[in-house]
């Protein structure tokens, strides 16, 4: 089953941006070529096509060209249906052509491509659209795209269904004739999937971009990139193990996870590993499915992983992974090898030396190194993690506030783990932490709510193309495989990965390394049978390196050590003293003039 796109003369960029997108949702493409006359019959475009299955997308301005401004008969329209199974029309503009075109292929249910009436009228997403608008059925968000929105102009409400309209009228419609599914979709220009975005990227973008991928991934089902399933967890950054930290209170904190279903990970700070009390160990122990640790840091002093001094990153990771190992031996508790940075800051060789030592992942509010404000590609926000920092993940979180329905149905969509960033002071009321936790349970019921770790590590993707393996796609250096079916299954990992390093050791399965893994084209492959009713790790290992360690003086420990007494009597005393508070502020403000 192919993506089918006729051209006449050169191919258009919105047609080249269509096929970028297909491709990467999975999609095959094939090109058209269109030749003059035209001929009475659609014949001429299935000649080349041997699976009547395949997906037709029209550019009206093609059509236009290749028919010389004249609309096609209704015999050429039958011929066409007969020949495809869907049509998907697309880069319409309210030019008389396209009205006529619209006209011809709806059978007359609708009469013209006009713009939109109301700009100030929302996305309205059918209720009843889930099989093809996914985690976005029933929403109603934004504000429709005047230089790129259009609308279809319909007399009989009854002969289409109207997926998604901006206001009332429709701007994405599914129809059926003789046995053809016909996508109408308004939307003047497709996005380029490369293009580097801004802040506000999805209003920007939304209406060029996510309804073309949802007709697509409809269409050809199991062949497209799907999440193997959605996570999300809460990571609270900073608290030591005790029973109350600045406005957090450990009991109070599971009984709001029991009451309202979610999952809090630690991001717990090595410097503390000696200080955990042992009642507050006992209920992680006791609680595992809804508390669990991962890294932050190793002494948590300011941007200490920005540096790029590689002796210092190397030997600040062997101090946390120490003491992590030293502290999971006295309490019992496990730390995922997965790593938040403090204020958010790194450089590109932080991201490098966590990769060398075997981390998983990193998981940061910030998806730039410091001093290096670059932009993210819309390819990129679409991915479950990025790769661009030396073919490391990082995966992306975003406080409550931030946490609204289009963000998390986006993150439902395309796999990406929902991850939400808190500190000590959202417990001071936590109702922006609860409402964002009720809103992902109603958007995705089914939700797994996980330890960071088990979120980035099933941060998966997966197809299946004809009898094939069941591909699947994978971001975290280390995840998680289930096959919950009743037989044999046959599985192909990909990671991409570029520039693969010399020190690449191998593929390890449940902690031992296999033979048979290759590299192609910047992608780590490696092929396995699951048996029935299991779920097994996966992982890529590097072999060790004989980096040099420095050794960490006096001043910088004692330094660290007075920085984290610093910011624990802030977080216990001063931010519950608003006068205090307000007195430290102005304090740091005049300090840093």
């Amino acid at each position: 089953m192919k993506l089918v796109v006729p051209y006449i003369g050169e191919i258009r960029t919105v047609d080249a941006r269509m096929v970028r997108l297909a491709e990467f949702l999975g999609i095959e493409c094939q090109f058209l070529p269109l030749a003059k006359p035209v001929p009475q019959t659609a014949s001429c475009l299935g000649s080349e096509i041997t699976d009547r299955a395949t997906c037709l997308v029209l550019n009206p301005d093609v059509m236009k060209e290749w028919m010389d401004g004249e609309p096609p008969s209704p015999e050429f329209v039958l011929s066409l249906l007969s020949v495809f199974h869907h049509v998907l029309v697309y880069a319409v503009r309210p030019d008389p052509f396209d009205s006529r075109l619209i006209a011809a292929l709806s059978g007359g249910c609708f009469q013209a491509v006009r713009e939109v009436q109301d700009y100030c009228a929302p996305y309205n997403i059918a209720s009843d659209s889930r099989d093809i608008c996914d985690s976005f059925a029933g929403l109603s968000f934004g504000l429709a795209n005047r230089g790129n929105d259009r609308t279809f102009v319909s007399s009989d409400t009854d002969c289409a269904k109207k997926l998604i309209a901006i206001g009332h009228d429709a701007f994405l419609t599914e129809m059926k004739r003789e046995n053809t599914k016909i996508f109408l979709l308004g939307s003047e220009s497709v996005a380029d999937i490369d293009a580097e975005v801004g802040e506000a990227w999805f209003t920007e973008y939304f209406s060029q971009f996510v309804p073309h991928a949802m007709v697509l991934r409809h269409i050809f089902g199991e062949q497209c990139w799907r999440p193997a399933r959605n996570y999300a967890s809460v990571v609270v950054d900073d608290p030591l193990l005790r029973a109350n930290y600045g406005f957090l209170n450990f009991e109070r904190l599971l009984s709001l996870m029991k009451q309202h279903n979610f999952h809090t990970t630690i991001a717990f700070i090595p410097h503390n590993f000696r200080r955990t009390s042992p009642r507050i160990a006992a209920a992680l122990r006791e609680h595992a499915a809804r508390l669990s640790l991962c890294f932050h840091g190793n002494d948590h002093t300011a941007a200490e992983f920005a540096s790029t001094d590689s002796v210092l990153l190397n030997t600040m990771l062997q101090t946390a992974e120490e003491r992590m190992r030293v502290h999971s031996e006295t309490t019992g508790l496990r730390c995922d090898r997965v790593m938040v940075f403090p204020q958010g800051q790194f450089s590109v060789k932080a991201m490098a030396a966590l990769n060398a030592r075997n981390f998983d992942a990193v998981v940061n509010s910030v998806p730039y190194p410091r001093h290096q404000s670059v932009r993210l590609t819309l390819r990129e926000l679409a991915l479950p993690a990025v790769l661009r920092y030396s073919g490391f993940p990082l995966f992306l979180r975003k406080n409550s506030l931030k946490t609204q329905d289009t963000e998390i149905a986006f993150k439902l969509f395309f796999g990406i783990p929902i991850l939400i960033v808190e500190h000590h002071d959202i417990f001071e009321n936590p109702q922006n932490l609860i409402d964002a936790v009720t809103r992902i349970n109603a958007v995705a019921p089914g939700i797994r709510w996980s330890s960071a770790g088990e979120a980035v590590s099933g941060s998966i993707l997966r197809r299946r193309v004809s009898n094939g393996p069941l591909e699947l796609k994978a971001y975290a250096r280390t995840i998680l495989v289930e096959n919950n079916s009743a037989s044999p299954k046959r599985i192909l990992i990909e990671w991409d990965y570029p520039d693969p390093p010399c020190s690449l050791g191998a593929v390890h399965r449940n902690g031992f390394p296999c033979d048979g893994f290759e590299v192609v084209d910047s992608r780590i492959r490696f092929s396995a049978v699951l048996d029935p009713g299991i779920s097994e790790t996966f992982s890529i290992r590097h072999r060790p390196s004989d980096t040099l360690m420095a050794r960490l003086g006096f001043r910088y420990r004692t330094g660290a050590f007075v920085r984290r007494r610093l910011s624990e009597i802030r977080d216990n005393y001063v931010s519950k003293s608003p006068a205090l508070l307000a007195a430290t502020k102005t304090l740091q403000r005049r300090l840093h003039r």
